[in-house]
């Protein structure tokens, strides 16, 4: 066993590689020597000094005061040197049964004036690459994981060394920084990168793991200071920046805490890091709810533009292939008042006569909301305390948003589900469909704090909602999963994968989404027989389109794709022939088969991610303790071999589609050979282990 020093959570390095918390009392003196787990600045000075290239080497700026044991981890005090008046708290927890670390850093300010926060880290996880060969000798030892998480296009990940990044020394100065930095700005906390990024380290087999959350300002942070004479490399987990839009003035005797970092470090792959990210979020997850299959009436379908006639239809082929939840997406109500409307429905008596007639067909009936949207006419009549606001004026007055903040808000936007409750929905999902970019300056935060809080008052919402109506799913969507992290996402049960409308492109996205998000909480559309968007005012799909859905072959591939998670179907079911339909149902009643078992599963990466523009191939598996249900899919590449050996299959079956001939395949032990006999078809595995 060999102690490490990984910032200030002293901890010892089992003969795995395994991190656990050591109360030992001789690593009190590495205490003393200052080096602490938190970047911080003040005034902005140093980032003037240095024009942003050194942000505080802290083991030169803090000293030790004080440590406590608590339930789950501990707490450390450190005194500003330059400021002793300035007390840093950092709270690490330790999260049971994983390799798993959350901390918050929290600054009190015990002085008679205020202090200007500029920046605070909620982590900085120092001495990687310590062990082992040099890290500025050897650029293939560190490769760093990070994925691209664009509208349309999630879940891109991306693989590079640490040379290809930027990072490498360029000279003997003790203050040279190098820099590699993810970070997004606004509520859409994922819609540049998703905050996590997983490094591994190739030469001692490990992966450390490095994630954000919350729905605000973030940064996550590759640094290696003092140039040619750094012993390794450090990475800060924040929000609280000054380059995103933050400060915050500290006033006597007041209280500042960061939001949460979440790090550790596993013996394994990238895939191992994984699974212990995926546990962790399943031991933290605060709504949970047996998957049910979902309808869902926008993505390639009504598109917001509901008609009664329509709708029935669609209703009643969604019960007789075994839908269980069925969701009105956009159209049934005014946005921004939610008061719903009756001339929609006239045939079936009104908007409570369409949740009825969702309910007598055995369906958990559902709707639409965008709770921190305003409508337009708010904005008209300047509310100051109801809506967000910047520097005086309102953000986005054609798009205005919520100040969550408001109790009036909260209190009215609680009346208008509760108005829908009574009438028989059990199910909302809720959208963000824009964000406010660096933020609201409500009660004079700076706009990145204001952001900060609005969104910690929107989740606290949602909370209140959980706990009122527990019987009510709540999906989370912010114009597909521009708001997908997981400070987010464990308020919600589950949470819509991409806006991605070409079924084509959905299993890169799929497989990328699923090294961050739950698999029981990743909700899949599956849209056989679509209904484009450029075919939205004809509201019909093109007859040549409709001829080429009659083999199959598109409708298995939705529906294989949906199956590798929490199953999202839409698309102009009513239009579906009696053998597409027959498809969707068994490809329905083959997923509820297993769905009640994967919250226990979790993602195995066949294949190195492939990006959209992947034409290939591509597989992905959700692995139990005794099986692996396998997704293939073929490309423009219909011949392939996947490797199966690392997982310990015995056996492979195929379990949907059965009666379709149009995949041969073969198991030799250790690899699943398949040939499609056409491009863009799919298949759906059973992998036994014993």
């Amino acid at each position: 066993m060999q102690r490490m020093k990984k910032g200030n959570t002293f901890v010892n390095m089992g003969s795995k590689g395994h991190f656990y918390l050591s109360t030992d009392e001789d690593m009190r003196e590495d205490y003393e020597y200052g080096y602490v787990n938190t970047n911080l600045s003040l005034f902005a000075d140093y980032e003037v000094e240095y024009k942003d290239l050194m942000i505080m080497p802290t083991n030169d700026f803090y000293v030790y005061d004080n440590r406590r044991e608590t339930e789950k981890g501990f707490e450390v005090d450190y005194r500003l040197t330059t400021y002793p008046s300035l007390l840093i708290t950092e709270k690490v927890e330790h999260i049971e049964g994983t390799e798993v670390f959350r901390q918050t850093t929290r600054v009190k300010n015990e002085a008679k004036e205020f202090v200007r926060l500029t920046r605070l880290s909620c982590a900085n996880v120092t001495g990687i690459g310590i062990n082992g060969t040099r890290w500025t000798e050897d650029d293939t030892r560190f490769q760093v994981y990070f994925s691209y998480n664009h509208w349309q296009g999630e879940g891109q990940w991306q693989k590079r060394s640490l040379k290809q990044l930027g990072i490498y020394p360029g000279s003997g100065h003790p203050w040279e920084k190098c820099t590699f930095r993810l970070q997004s700005m606004s509520s859409w906390s994922t819609s540049d990168y998703y905050p996590l990024m997983i490094i591994e380290d190739t030469e001692r087999g490990e992966c450390w793991f490095f994630e954000r959350e919350g729905a605000e300002n973030w940064f996550i942070e590759i640094n290696a200071f003092e140039g040619y004479g750094s012993p390794f490399f450090n990475v800060a987990i924040g929000g609280a920046d000054e380059n995103l839009g933050w400060y915050y003035d500290l006033q006597s005797n007041e209280t500042y805490e960061t939001g949460v970092a979440v790090y550790g470090v596993v013996k394994g792959t990238f895939e191992d890091a994984v699974r212990e990210l995926t546990k962790y979020k399943r031991k933290t997850n605060l709504a949970k709810y047996p998957i049910e299959v979902s309808f869902n009436d926008f993505m390639n379908c009504n598109w917001g533009q509901p008609v009664e006639d329509t709708l029935i239809q669609m209703i009643d082929r969604s019960a007789e292939v075994g839908v269980e939840c069925f969701c009105i997406d956009d159209g049934w109500s005014k946005i921004g008042e939610w008061i719903p409307y009756d001339h929609v429905f006239p045939k079936l008596g009104g908007f409570k006569g369409f949740v009825d007639y969702i309910r007598s067909k055995g369906m958990r009936a559902g709707v639409w909301f965008e709770f921190q949207r305003a409508d337009e006419s708010e904005a008209r009549k300047e509310k100051k305390d109801s809506l967000m606001y910047r520097k005086g004026a309102i953000i986005a007055r054609h798009r205005p948003k919520w100040n969550m903040q408001s109790k009036e808000v909260r209190d009215w936007l609680m009346e208008c589900i509760d108005r829908v409750y009574q009438a028989g929905v059990r199910y909302i999902k809720n959208d963000h469909n824009s964000d406010e970019r660096i933020g609201t300056d409500y009660e004079g935060a700076s706009p990145a704090e204001g952001v900060k809080k609005n969104e910690e008052a929107f989740l606290s919402f949602i909370d209140e909602v959980r706990e009122r109506y527990p019987d009510m799913l709540i999906e989370n969507c912010g114009a597909g999963a521009m708001r997908d992290d997981y400070g987010t996402l464990r308020h919600f049960h589950l949470q819509s994968t991409t806006d991605q409308e070409d079924y084509r492109l959905y299993p890169s996205i799929l497989v990328g989404e699923s090294a961050y998000l739950l698999p029981e909480k990743a909700g899949i559309w599956g849209y056989p027989y679509p209904l484009l968007y450029k075919d939205i005012f004809t509201k019909k799909i093109p007859q040549e389109e409709l001829e080429a859905h009659k083999d199959g072959r598109e409708t298995v591939f939705n529906m294989v794709t949906a199956m590798m998670g929490y199953m999202y179907l839409s698309g102009r079911i009513e239009e579906a022939d009696a053998y597409n339909l027959s498809l969707i149902r068994e490809g329905i009643q083959t997923y509820k088969s297993y769905k009640d078992t994967i919250q226990e599963r979790y993602p195995a990466f066949i294949l190195p991610f492939r990006l959209l523009s992947d034409k290939t191939y591509n597989a992905y598996g959700l692995q139990g303790e005794e099986d692996m249900i396998l997704a293939v899919w073929a490309m423009e590449q219909t011949e392939f071999s996947l490797d199966l050996e690392r997982y310990g299959v015995k056996s492979v079956e195929k379990i949907y589609p059965i009666d379709r001939q149009d995949c041969a395949y073969a198991f030799d032990g250790k690899s699943l050979n398949c040939r499609f006999e056409k491009q863009y078809s799919a298949t759906l595995f059973r992998c036994v282990k014993n």
